[in-house]
């Protein structure tokens, strides 16, 4: 009996979307594009000044080139490439395309890894040979087919798993992630708070990063080689907590973890001019005067003072490593030199006026960086699935073996063949041992 009412199904227009959509994101060209989107940005990440990663007057001067210059940093967020739009997109785009690979690739591979090869495949493999042997008491016809190596299957979904789940940890990051900065004297605690960072730069989606306790930086240890180079920097830091501070420790590549992500520290770093300024007519101004490396063996920087009063202050560092204990400071309204010296911690500079300007120590600063990557352990897992895979890609070769025994009056014939899916003349060796074991001559 037939339904005449009945009406063939139609897929949803969801569904009906998605089969153009995949064959878009399958094409060689897209796939092509999105590696070399990816491939610019960690040019670009790597080559330019990047907020969080660089000083502020490096990013600065990525749009002092030209109105050009100014327009592609501020439209393409050159100085943040890894938290820009336009990287996002290629990283989901990149990551809907390896996810149609991979899963294309493990149905291909359930469905390869249990066959068995038939004896024609046999027929045209690079190593087969035919040859007649004395017949055995009890002769009988018999076609053995072996298959060894057949994790090397694996290989290609395994490797494009990890890809995936490299790019799917990076989507995340630029997502949810968060990058912050501040630099930090020697003695300074940093507040548990927002506000504590100098500057911050979560994805769309992720949370300002803070502290959930005090830290305080005790000390700033460095080395250098004799060129000036640095050579190690290590910082010794306070956590408070409920049984009192616990002391950190941590340097250049080295991780501190923190409840809401980590710590790292690079290598700016340098003396710090604490200073105060003395008018007649005003409160006193304290600062903390975070010194640059300007020279081979000196650090200094520039300090606004009372009205139009500035200082230059320079810090020359003693050529044996130990601490400068000096600043040569000179002060400036405008264009005209008012006064200059040479201070120790703890001594003055008078001022034309009556002000004085008080040199009240040079400790060490550094500059920390606050993280949040909850997709980390899902990168490495992407670095461990890809290496996997590409040792068992170039590692493991997949071979079939075929014997084949056909009794002819008093003899056998015998059919002896070896396919090896990849590296074949590696393999010659080995058919000629199989050819032996079975009674041929080689």
């Amino acid at each position: 009996m037939v339904n005449r009412g009945a009406t063939t199904p139609r897929p949803a227009a969801g569904w009906a979307l998605f089969g153009p959509l995949k064959r878009f994101l399958r094409r060689p060209a897209v796939i092509v594009a999105e590696i070399l989107v990816i491939t610019a940005a960690c040019i670009l990440g790597a080559s330019l000044a990047q907020a969080g990663r660089s000083s502020a007057a490096e990013v600065a001067r990525l749009q002092q080139h030209g109105t050009l210059a100014r327009t592609l940093v501020q439209g393409l967020a050159l100085d943040h490439v890894f938290t820009s739009l336009w990287f996002l997109v290629a990283l989901v785009s990149a990551t809907a395309s390896l996810s149609i690979v991979v899963v294309e690739q493990i149905r291909r591979l359930r469905a390869a890894w249990g066959q068995v090869p038939t004896e024609a495949q046999f027929r045209n493999a690079p190593f087969r040979r035919e040859f007649t042997r004395p017949t055995s008491t009890d002769a009988v016809a018999a076609t053995h087919i072996r298959t060894q190596g057949r994790l090397a299957l694996a290989g290609s979904p395994l490797f494009h798993t990890g890809l995936l789940c490299v790019i799917l940890a990076g989507a995340l990051q630029a997502l949810f992630g968060v990058q912050a900065v501040v630099d930090v004297y020697e003695g300074e605690t940093l507040p548990a708070t927002v506000e504590a960072w100098g500057a911050q730069w979560p994805g769309p989606l992720g949370r300002p990063f803070r502290l959930d306790e005090p830290l305080r930086l005790l000390s700033v240890a460095s080395t250098r080689y004799e060129a000036g180079d640095l050579m190690t920097l290590r910082l010794k830091l306070a956590e408070a907590g409920p049984g009192g501070d616990q002391i950190r420790e941590m340097g250049i590549n080295e991780e501190l973890p923190v409840s809401r992500g980590r710590l790292y520290v690079d290598a700016q770093h340098g003396p710090a001019a604490l200073v105060e300024w003395t008018a007649p007519s005003s409160a006193p101004i304290g600062s903390a005067v975070l010194l640059e490396k300007k020279e081979t063996a000196a650090f200094g920087a520039y300090t606004q003072g009372p009205g139009t009063l500035r200082a230059r202050i320079r810090v020359p560092m003693p050529a044996d490593g130990r601490r400068p204990d000096r600043a040569e400071i000179r002060i400036l309204d405008g264009a005209s030199r008012l006064a200059e010296g040479v201070l120790k911690p703890g001594e003055t500079l008078t001022l034309p006026g009556g002000g004085l300007l008080k040199l009240h120590g040079l400790p060490y600063w550094a500059r920390l960086h606050g993280n949040h990557d909850a997709a980390i352990g899902l990168a490495y897992l992407g670095f461990t699935l890809a290496l996997l895979g590409a040792a068992l890609t170039y590692g493991v070769v997949r071979v079939d073996e075929l014997v084949a025994v056909t009794p002819e009056d008093d003899r056998e014939r015998v059919v002896v063949a070896l396919r090896p899916h990849r590296f074949a003349p590696l393999f010659q060796e080995r058919f000629e041992r199989l050819v032996r074991d079975h009674g041929g001559e080689v």
